[in-house]
């Protein structure tokens, strides 16, 4: 029966350790007992010089989770990839996660996700300086977010009266 198992690897290597296990399962024609392999990581929003981009950051560093048919040789190919320390469980018979655990983790990646998303960039409220188009130099003050669109109204004052406008994330910074 294929499920779910928890791996444990050095911290830093899982994507490593993941394309190790794909390799191995590759040379050795054993992919009908694998179904999926996933090194759980939070997608973070930041802004690198002036650029919106996408760092990932581990959820379980130096854990890997992996589902797949438990046998002798299957157990075997993982644990002798180099960097696999075993599998979560007792030293001999590693402990397959139940569905409930699964769903968890899965869920909780996801909510993280969405949380790490929302709050790390901009917050509303928050003073900006305009960094780029016809409004450079101007402050203001964030009135709306829109991560889906990289979307910011922003809340400026022209000849003493305040304007909203709509900018990207890429032609703000933070005033601080």
């Amino acid at each position: 029966m294929v499920q779910w198992y928890v791996i444990h690897t050095l911290s830093g290597s899982e994507k490593r350790v993941k394309q190790l296990i794909l390799d191995q399962i590759a040379k050795q024609g054993m992919s009908e007992f694998f179904e999926d392999i996933v090194v759980p990581v939070i997608e973070v929003p930041e802004v690198k010089r002036g650029k919106n981009v996408k760092t990932e950051k581990k959820f379980m560093p130096g854990y890997i989770l992996i589902k797949m048919k438990m046998t002798d040789d299957t157990w075997h190919l993982v644990k002798s990839v180099t960097k696999v320390t075993g599998f979560l469980g007792s030293k001999s018979i590693p402990q397959a996660l139940s569905e409930k655990e699964v769903q968890n983790i899965f869920s909780k990646l996801e909510s993280e996700t969405k949380d790490a998303r929302v709050s790390k960039l901009y917050e509303i409220g928050e003073a900006i300086i305009v960094t780029d188009g016809p409004f450079e130099t101007f402050t203001g003050v964030i009135e709306e977010i829109d991560y889906d669109k990289n979307k910011l109204r922003v809340s400026i004052s022209i000849f003493g009266k305040a304007t909203p406008i709509e900018l990207n994330f890429t032609q703000v910074r933070k005033n601080s």
